[in-house]
């Protein structure tokens, strides 16, 4: 009953039961399947051994009278009185009768001949043993041998059919010409039949047949077949077309299975052919696999039995171990039917491995970040109050052997587009990809130790055999920035320092290291930067203000390529100064008074002066002096839109300012007759062509569609308003034609002034 509840509670010792129950299953399953198999088809191999046996019995006795055929012509040929008839050119009735008393002495001897026949194509005379007709085509068959072979149906003296093989011998065998003579031996058919029959013991359902090489049926266990065609079957073809002696295969014929066997006899033409049905040959065969079966039930059975024996008494080791799993709570709340304790078991483990793995990565991390501290002290010079102590100092210093170090620093360049362009992700990857390459290469020669600095410096410290570093270190150098740039399509710069030979000499060497790399704004992206790559100024350069006072007033002029000379000019000259600080300072400064200069200019346009200092503040971002060109220019050409821009508000302020004048001007003269756009450019103080374009470009009408505008409102303000006549108010808008005045007041309002003022009454 325990292990019962057992199996109630746990999941793994249900599967553990199905597992065996399935494990039984299958074995037992191709135990019998192949048992079966094997005894199938021994069966089905004796059987087709026996049938290929008694056709050899039925071939052998078929030789056996085809050898009686030869003996008894040879006999036929040896007598007088047959020699006589046959080539006796009259018919002679003693001849006939003596031949006659011959042949039925022969006759009686072999029992299996039906009837023994001569025939003399010469005389027409036919003798034979039984009373047959003579064969009307006998003389008309072809024959090119001694010997010639047919099946044929008569007649006997009574009517009765006969089935007869007949053989059909030739004496002297004539190649041109007709025959003289014949002697026929009629073989019954019945004999070959009755001889399969006596020797074969297959059942009423087989098919047994004699063929001839053309499939004709000679004899078959169905009379009713005799003399019928099976060329056309395939598995007639089939035995036709195979050149052995004999053989069998299985073959399905009307969707049934048949075993087909045959041998073919050594003197005659002939094929034996048995055809067996398949499900009759394994009578015996499917009484064996019932008991297969209830075998294998009766194994099962035990099996089941057997494993949940077993199940119960070996398998309790793991008990203690599910059941510690589900005291810790993990089953709470749930039936023991659906407790799954592999799940159980799968969650422990796991939980355990994370746990082990975490430790394991904490331990590394840690590892790792006390290896690189001491080594950022060691760059950064804070070796002796960091308080690296330890494994780790031991292990560092007992790599770095030397006997000289240098640091190399690489640096991915335009790194504020770069940063622009990529995200915190991405960038880590492609810098941890970049320190990669650099390790793998330098590795290969050097000793190679990583520092993790800062975000766009990757900085190494490298033990050389040397003071000073060979042509090899440069070649790997350049390499390295190949490959970035044929992988990541970024450009890198490279910076070495000085060879030191102690490591607490490293820091000298790590800020030679910054030193060389800011050459990199004389230098260019992509550079390879030593001690070698200074720049020694042949003369102080003190800060161009001259040139200063040109580009200002370039931009004052709105002269964009007069300020791209300037700027080129002024780049070029702190080219030269050889200090990557003044040059920056410099620039600074021209950045700063251009921004003084036009500052309150800045506020009096109404923009914010904030965006001349943010410009101000991008500029220690530039690392090349080609950046700093470009942002100077880009500064520059900046505030020159923006003068620009203030010019064009001032003349479009200025020309609606005219604009609000000419069209207050129209409103109070409307009424004089003599308006005209030449008497409004004359009150403005402008060309009356000016002041047309620049009325229909700003008012989006003609100047004299404006005025009648006008003039119709006041009139339409008019007619509704008062009973003069419309002649009248027509005098009051300026227009003193009325005929002009009624068709331009219905072409704007559809309908005639006095027509407007009777619907105005009409509708109040």
């Amino acid at each position: 009953m325990g292990f019962l509840k057992r199996i109630q509670h746990y999941r793994v010792y249900r599967r553990l039961i199905l597992s065996y129950l399935f494990l039984i299953m299958v074995t037992i399953g191709l135990l019998c399947t192949i048992l079966y198999s094997m005894f199938s088809n021994r069966a089905v191999k004796e059987i087709d051994l026996s049938s290929r046996e008694m056709l050899s019995q039925v071939s052998y006795t078929a030789n056996v009278v085809f050898e009686q055929v030869q003996n008894i012509t040879n006999q036929l040929m040896s007598d007088n009185q047959i020699i006589t008839f046959m080539y006796a050119n009259d018919d002679d009735k003693v001849a006939n009768y003596n031949a006659n008393l011959l042949l039925s002495k022969m006759q009686s001897v072999y029992p299996f001949l039906a009837n023994i026949s001569i025939y003399n194509f010469t005389n027409n005379a036919y003798v034979d043993v039984a009373s047959l007709p003579p064969d009307p085509q006998m003389g008309e068959r072809s024959q090119t041998g001694y010997l010639g072979f047919y099946p044929r149906k008569v007649l006997d003296g009574n009517g009765n059919p006969l089935q007869l093989l007949t053989f059909k011998i030739i004496p002297e065998p004539v190649f041109s010409g007709p025959t003289k003579s014949a002697i026929v031996l009629d073989l019954k058919e019945t004999y070959i039949q009755n001889t399969m029959s006596s020797i074969s013991s297959s059942s009423s359902n087989t098919s047994t047949f004699v063929m001839d090489s053309k499939g004709t049926v000679i004899s078959h266990s169905d009379s009713e077949q005799f003399m019928k065609n099976f060329s056309e079957s395939h598995y007639v073809q089939r035995i036709l077309s195979d050149e052995g002696s004999q053989g069998s295969f299985v073959q399905s014929l009307d969707h049934h299975k048949f075993l087909i066997t045959y041998v073919k006899s050594e003197k005659l033409d002939w094929v034996f052919v048995s055809v067996r049905p398949y499900d009759q040959l394994l009578s015996n065969i499917y009484e064996l696999r019932n008991w297969t079966l209830l075998i294998a039930l009766f194994l099962f059975l035990t099996g089941a039995c057997i494993s949940l024996i077993v199940t119960g008494t070996l398998y309790n080791p793991i008990k203690a171990l599910v059941d510690k799993v589900t005291e810790s709570g993990a089953s709470e709340g749930k039936s023991l039917l659906r407790l799954d304790e592999y799940k159980l078991l799968s969650e422990a483990f796991s939980n355990s491995m994370q746990v082990t793995k975490s430790m394991e990565m904490t331990l590394s991390r840690s590892s790792d970040l006390l290896k690189n501290g001491y080594m950022y002290s060691m760059l950064k010079g804070h070796l002796q109050s960091s308080g690296y102590k330890g494994d780790i100092e031991q292990q560092l210093l007992a790599r770095m052997q030397g006997p000289y170090f240098a640091v190399i620093q690489i640096q991915i360049d335009q790194y504020h587009s770069f940063k622009n362009t990529f995200s915190a992700l991405d960038r880590e990857l492609i810098r941890f990809a970049i320190s990669n390459i650099a390790q793998e290469m330098l590795s290969k020669l050097y000793r190679t130790d990583q520092v993790i600095l800062e975000e766009n410096e990757i900085t190494m410290i490298i033990q050389l055999e040397q003071s000073s570093p060979d042509m090899q270190l440069y070649y790997i150098l350049n390499e390295i920035q190949g490959t970035v740039k044929d992988y990541y399509k970024t450009s890198v710069s490279v910076s070495m320092g000085d060879t030191v030979s102690a490591i607490g000499d490293i820091e000298r060497s790590y800020r030679s290291t910054q030193r060389n790399m800011a050459l990199k704004l004389f230098w260019g992206y992509g550079s390879l930067l030593d001690a070698t790559k200074s720049i020694v100024p042949s003369e102080h350069i003190r800060y161009p203000a001259a040139m200063e006072r040109k580009i200002i007033d370039a931009i004052k002029l709105c002269q964009p390529k007069t300020i791209q000379k300037e700027i080129a000019e002024w780049t070029s000259l702190l080219s030269r100064c050889g200090s990557p600080s003044l040059t920056l300072q410099y620039a600074s400064f021209l950045h700063l008074a251009i921004t003084r200069e036009f500052e309150s200019m800045v506020e009096w346009w109404d923009a914010d002066p904030k965006e001349l200092y943010l410009a101000l503040n991008e500029l220690p971002q530039a690392e090349t002096l080609d950046e700093i060109q470009t942002m100077m220019k880009l500064f520059c050409l900046r505030i020159v839109d923006m003068i620009e821009e203030n010019k064009t508000s001032l003349a479009a302020l200025k020309n609606s300012k005219v604009i609000e004048e000419v069209k207050l001007y129209l409103q109070q003269h409307y009424h004089d007759p003599n308006l005209s756009l030449e008497i409004v450019a004359d009150q403005v103080g402008l060309t009356s062509g000016y002041i047309g374009k620049m009325f229909k470009s700003m008012v989006g009408t003609s100047f004299n569609d404006h005025v009648t505008h006008i003039r119709m409102e006041q009139a339409k303000t008019l007619l509704a308003g008062t009973n003069e006549t419309v002649a009248q108010i027509g005098e009051q808008v300026g227009i003193y034609n009325v005929s002009y005045f009624s068709t331009l007041f219905k072409k704007k309002y559809g309908v005639t002034p006095s027509r407007y003022r009777e619907q105005h009454q009409q509708n109040t």
